[in-house]
Formats: C-alpha cells, structure tokens, sequence
C-alpha cells in the first residue's frame, strides 16, 4: 500500500531521479533508449534499484517480465518466453525486453534454454538476468551479455533519499536512525520511513541497542546466551523488529554474520528463527 502515489508521491518518476549509481544507470538507460544495449546480467545486493531501475528505464517498451523464484525451470513459460522473444519489435524500433527477475533461481538446463533463446532472437529482443549473485549465471549466458554490477547507496545517500521521498517530515535523527538500520537497502530503508511518516512512530535502533546491552559476556555459559537469545527473537517479533538487524549491529565486522544475513533470502526458503540460533551458537563458541 505503501507505493501507492498518494502515500508516496515523491517516487522516482525517470531514472534520473535514483539513488546511487548514478552514472551507471545513467548510461544503461542511454543504451537502452538508443537500442545500442545487448543483453544484461544485473548484479547487486538486494534493495540498491535494480527493480526501479529496470521499471523506468523500460518504461513504455514491450516488456515481459519473469519471476524465476516461483519458476526455476520455467516449466510453466517457456512458450510464453519462446513466443514473445520472437516477436517484431514496437512501431518505433524498440527492442523487446525479457526481465528475469531472481535469475539467481534458474537451472542449468533453464539457461542453456535461454541462451539458444538469446542467439535465435537476437535482432528484435534482450534479456536481462537481475541476480544478486553473478555466480549462478552459467558461463555461456555470462559471455554473451554485458555485466552490469551495482552497489549499495552509501549512509548518506539514503539519508537524503529518506527525507526526500517522505517530504523531510521525519526529523533528521529519525533518518539516520533508520539508515543505520537499512544496511545499503533502500527498499527497507524507504518502507520504514513511509510507515513512520504515516503510522507517525519508528522503532528499531535503539530498541537493538537496548537489547544488546543485555547480551552476555564472550566467556558466559551456553545457557546464559540461549536464554538471551529467546529473550531477543520474542521481543523483535512482538516488536517487528528483523533478527538480521540485530546480528548486523552486534557483530557488524563478523563473518559468521555475514554469511548467515545472506543465507537469509536464500532460495528455496529457510528459517529465520533457525538462523538466527544456529549464528549466535557459532559466535559464542
């Protein structure tokens, strides 16, 4: 509901209007508009605007859009795909587009699809691969597209965003409050706002700090640290609250947590609860 113009009129309408990366998108979107552009492989961490980017820079072209995590053989669309890509392009010469969204999701067998695809429709349509994960994309895929990695924004860049798109109703303290917690996700991080101006309250990063203050000592027992980390899931699940979040501001250098935030949106699904148990066993040793 959110999205909805009247709780968000000041949502990017041209991809100008992004937040970082700003020369990359700004020269994709050329190529685009010059039907100059090959395929794509779309590479960032989740919530930088690879989403917004695709939707505005594709803006009134012919455009199917693929969700590969429901689909990872695309069992169900390959005739789709198969008849669209072989399609003519529009009245004024522009390409056709196929996005996969979550490409990271695709099978082997899937993109050795695609890549025959990508060769026999080559002259009206391209794909795009957005991925998070350039790993997953087969060799043969990777060698015939251009790979167009993007980062997260910065702190400071989701400040402005935050106060831009919420008409600085929020008070700068609530912005950065809110940054912290965004880790480089714009999404979240624009979500919280919207829902703050709105619901008129935010919560989060203190209410993470209060928790870990009440975090045992490195050398307590195991049972000091279970009993924590029950207390902690219970409170950011009343709270609504994200177990990352509280990972990622007590042990924001650690490895371990790194790597367990991925495994978050792995795909297939897991167990945030899990997750969550499973890292602070390892961090506590």
């Amino acid at each position: 509901m959110l999205d909805l113009p009247a709780y968000d009129p000041a949502a990017p309408k041209v991809v100008a209007d992004l937040v970082g990366n700003t020369e990359i998108w700004r020269q994709q979107a050329a190529a685009i508009a010059s039907n100059t552009s090959g395929h794509l492989v779309l590479v960032g961490p989740p919530g930088c605007g690879k989403s917004a980017f695709l939707r505005l820079a594709l803006a009134g072209r012919q455009v199917l859009h693929v969700d590969c995590t429901a689909n990872a053989g695309l069992r169900d669309v390959r005739d789709a795909v198969r008849l669209f890509s072989r399609g003519v392009r529009g009245a004024d010469g522009a390409m056709r587009w196929v996005v996969f969204e979550r490409a990271d999701a695709l099978a082997g067998d899937t993109q050795a699809f695609l890549r025959r695809m990508m060769e026999t429709t080559a002259a009206n349509t391209r794909m795009v691969f957005e991925c998070r994960d350039a790993g997953a994309i087969t060799e043969p895929i990777l060698s015939r597209a251009s790979i167009l990695s993007v980062t997260a924004p910065d702190e400071t860049e989701i400040i402005y965003e935050i106060q831009h798109r919420t008409q600085f109703s929020l008070t700068r303290a609530d912005a950065e409050e809110i940054a912290k917690l965004a880790f480089g996700n714009v999404r979240k991080a624009l979500t919280t706002a919207l829902a703050a101006k709105w619901c008129g309250a935010t919560r989060g990063f203190k209410e993470i700090q209060a928790l870990l203050t009440r975090r045992p000592a490195a050398t307590s027992s195991a049972d000091a640290w279970v009993a924590w980390a029950v207390e902690t899931e219970a409170a950011c699940r009343d709270e609504g609250l994200d177990l990352r979040d509280v990972l990622r501001v007590g042990w924001p250098s650690h490895p371990v947590v790194a790597q367990t935030c991925a495994m978050w949106s792995r795909l297939g699904g897991t167990s945030s609860r899990a997750l969550f148990f499973d890292c602070v066993a390892r961090l506590c040793g």
